[in-house]
């Protein structure tokens, strides 16, 4: 089984991605067209099933995400100088959609 990934979006600030997951896969990775720092820190917020509309929130690296939904508990992130991995504790459910925005903790991460 694998994972799907879609609407990936780099920024200087992060990485937004949308990964319909397979009910076993807990690492989603995607690359990134950004040169950032490998070993950057970075925070994840990841929800499945929005509840309200798309728009720009506080603490989403600038990226349209949606407001509500169930969120999905993250584990971990890691940053490579080409690919963000972020580690759920639960596996996002086969067939179902996760929104996921990874913010860089510093606003000077990229080369």
């Amino acid at each position: 089984m694998a994972v799907a990934y879609a609407n990936i979006i780099s920024a200087h600030r992060g990485v937004y991605f949308e990964a319909t997951g397979d009910g076993a896969t807990t690492a989603l990775t995607v690359n990134h067209n950004r040169g950032v720092h490998a070993g950057t820190a970075a925070t994840a917020t990841v929800v499945t099933t929005p509840t309200g509309q798309f728009a720009r929130h506080s603490g989403n690296g600038g990226f349209v995400y949606p407001q509500g939904g169930t969120p999905v508990t993250v584990s971990s992130v890691s940053v490579t100088a080409t690919a963000v991995t972020v580690n759920t504790s639960a596996a996002v459910g086969n067939g179902t959609k996760a929104y996921v925005s990874v913010v860089f903790d510093k606003h000077d991460a990229t080369n």
